[in-house]
């Protein structure tokens, strides 16, 4: 037998060991979510109507999945230094998903042999009759046994030919199979977005089907997300050429004009949705005869609204809905007719090659000072309309979802000064958050034991003030503990904050138990932000404020100087960095942008008590930063996204959330743990770890084996 048979023989028994261990360990996941109740739960809801559920759907992933990490491990295993044998076949790789899908579906077929000979209910209460129907499929169990086998090692099999597809074919498929159960998920956010009058009913009523999509939806949204995925690389191209056709060929004046219009038209829109009603929205066209007739078309519409503001003498004394609602309608016909005449402009001096030499530098030079303002001034723009339009067109529970993520998403930028920036890991930091609602509740709460009533922006300031005063109080006695030790310190001094809202000492101050009540709405004049669409603004507000410190922080000394606190703090006192005055600095910080969340949730209840700040906030904002990746400022929105957004809106499955949290970090760590949108500098400092360690492997494997042959 040659070396090459050798370990050809070597390497095939350690991959079948390998592979059985894989379909035995997704067999007992699955069997696992099926004896805590999660796949009846998650069964309640389809993904396709009366077709598959969201159970089934779970169990199928899993089966798939055993196959493609199966694949994966093999040909990592092929990859690392000292491999023997660095490439193997189609038909080994199909096998081996085969193999490990055939254990998942028969681990989950002897289960179901075995409830028939024992009654486990007695012991596991979630083996319930519904259950056993969703696994049987309504069948005799004897039947459907083989039949589960067959199914699983079919999908483990397709779950390790993914792997075997082109990327360019391999990523449309799989996101669009990924947007169908995502959006099935979510059925019940688009049955809110879309009922309403006119087409989002129509196109409610051919997406949705009794508890889930209608096949014909389905198909849709598969269509479209893979005709996005395969265009989506051209956009950017699109999108530049769009904006250098603009910069020469439209005048400046017309530009100007649409978006000083288009920003008039939106923020009426948004004081017509806060202050006057978020339910009847003036849209185009808003005109009605004098006899309450229908919508009117376009024509006369103009006449109507020349008309109404003719008869108008006096536009203060004028009914302010009217008047509102009727420079929307002139604006948003104004916006339509400059676009009109934008796109005739653009036209006729394209066919006329004006200013030729001028047109050919704006569109030829890359580096053009003025196509990349105006780039940046579009996207900023589109992307504020974007935000302030948001609750407009989703509704009130979507915008109280998106409420609560900007709260956390609020506290994640202020935790990332302390621990993305600083390297301090606080497990504490609820106690900040409570502090900055205690705070509000003090100074503006008539009910409070001071009676100060202030108003919300009065109080503010000195909410912050204190808020942090009380970081700089944590941070002082910890200044010499690192790593788990500041962990568990931290931890403590979030249960005492706690504990001390919670105690009879403070009663009559806190209010104990019962917490403090009446604490009034924010106001801004007349008006009073009350309810989560019109509180997203402020929240909105503090995010991009937050947001806008982070990043300068970031960039500036102080940010320097933390990171190289965070590298090594011995090297960094040696340079001369003052790192008591950095991490006072980091913990004061971090508590004042806290208090801004701690702010509008106190203002957002109305009444707060102690148990609204246990330990799980803490974990919950820590575990956003872990997601979306540490030190990253958009990983901080994309974990808030995950962590808070989904939870939220699969509320039906919040006794399933901690696992679903557990099993989130666990395969960030195994599998990204930089995040999901990692900052460069840990990326890179993860990847010398792991070349690091790759290249000591491969001297140990060599000092201990010799040369390794490598077969093909």
């Amino acid at each position: 037998m040659t070396d090459s048979n050798a370990a050809q023989m070597i390497i095939e028994r350690k991959h079948a060991t390998r592979t059985m261990l894989i379909g035995i360990y997704s067999g007992l996941v699955a069997l696992f979510i099926c004896l805590i109740g999660m796949v009846e739960t998650f069964g309640e809801r389809d993904i396709i109507g009366g077709i598959i559920s969201m159970g089934h759907t779970m169990l199928i992933i899993i089966a798939i999945g055993s196959g493609a990490i199966a694949v994966k491990t093999l040909r990592e295993d092929m990859s690392t230094p000292g491999a023997t044998i660095n490439k193997t076949s189609f038909v080994v790789e199909i096998f081996v998903g085969v193999t490990a899908g055939l254990i998942v579906g028969a681990t989950l077929s002897l289960f179901v042999f075995a409830t028939e000979l024992v009654d486990m209910r007695s012991v596991l209460i979630n083996v319930s009759p519904g259950l056993l129907e969703m696994l049987t499929l309504q069948k005799p169990a004897s039947q459907v046994m083989v039949t589960m086998t067959v199914l699983g090692s079919l999908l483990g099999g397709i779950g390790a030919a993914i792997f075997n597809i082109a990327p360019r074919i391999r990523l449309p498929l799989v996101l669009g199979l990924t947007s169908i159960v995502s959006l099935g998920m979510l059925r019940d956010m688009l049955k809110i977005v879309l009922t309403r009058e006119g087409w989002p009913s129509v196109l409610l009523n051919f997406l949705v089907k009794n508890q889930g999509l209608s096949i014909a939806g389905g198909t849709t949204i598969f269509a479209t997300t893979v005709a996005l995925v395969i265009i989506w690389p051209h956009l950017p191209v699109i999108y530049d050429k769009t904006v250098r056709i603009i910069i020469a060929y439209v005048p400046k004046v017309l530009q100007f004009s649409v978006g000083i219009i288009f920003a008039i038209t939106l923020t009426m829109r948004v004081f017509w949705f806060i202050a006057i009603s978020d339910k009847d929205l003036p849209i185009l066209p808003a005109c009605q005869t004098a006899d309450n007739s229908p919508d009117v078309g376009l024509d006369k519409c103009i006449s109507i609204v020349s008309n109404d503001i003719s008869t108008t003498t006096d536009l203060l004394g004028t009914n302010l809905a009217t008047l509102v609602s009727t420079i929307i309608t002139v604006s948003e016909m104004l916006i339509g007719t400059f676009i009109l005449l934008c796109v005739i402009f653009a036209i006729w001096n394209i066919r006329q090659r004006v200013n030729t030499t001028n047109i050919k530098s704006t569109l030829e030079d890359p580096n053009n000072a003025l196509l990349i303002i105006a780039k940046r001034n579009i996207s900023a723009f589109f992307g504020v309309s974007l935000l302030v339009s948001l609750p407009i067109l989703l509704g009130v529970f979507p915008s109280e979802v998106l409420l609560n993520v900007g709260l956390y998403m609020l506290m994640g930028f202020g935790l990332n000064i302390v621990v993305g920036m600083a390297g301090l890991l606080d497990l504490g930091y609820v106690a900040f958050f409570a502090v900055g609602a205690y705070s509000t509740a003090l100074l503006t709460s008539p009910r409070a034991s001071i009676e100060l009533g202030m108003s919300f922006w009065a109080a503010l300031p000195i909410v912050v003030l204190i808020t942090g005063a009380t970081g700089l109080l944590v941070g002082a006695p910890v200044l010499r503990m690192r790593g788990d030790y500041l962990a568990i310190v931290t931890l403590g001094f979030g249960e005492i904050a706690r504990f001390l809202f919670l105690s009879d000492w403070f009663k009559p101050w806190l209010g104990g138990a019962q917490g403090i009540i009446l604490i009034p709405p924010v106001s801004i004049g007349n008006i009073q932000l009350i309810g989560p669409h019109k509180l997203y603004y402020l929240i909105i507000t503090g995010c991009l404020i937050a947001l806008f410190i982070s990043a300068r922080l970031r960039e500036s000394r102080v940010g320097r100087a933390w990171m190289a606190m965070s590298e090594d703090e011995q090297v960094a006192e040696t340079m001369g960095i003052n790192t008591v005055y950095y991490k006072l600095l980091a913990f004061g910080l971090g508590a004042m942008i806290a208090s801004l969340s701690g702010a509008v949730f106190a203002a957002k209840l109305g009444t707060i008590f102690p148990h609204s700040f246990n330990v799980l906030v803490s974990i919950t904002a820590l575990s956003l930063l872990i997601v979306g990746g540490i030190g990253s400022l958009p990983g901080i929105i994309v974990g808030a996204l995950v962590l808070v957004g989904l939870p939220e809106l699969l509320r039906e499955f919040t006794e399933y959330r901690l696992l679903i949290y557990g099993a989130v970090l666990i395969f960030m760590m195994l599998s990204r743990p930089e995040g999901l949108i990692p900052r460069v500098r840990q990326t890179r400092k993860l990847d010398d770890q792991e070349l690091n360690q790759d290249a000591w492997l491969h001297d140990e494997t060599e000092a201990n084996n010799g040369p390794s042959v490598t077969v093909t």
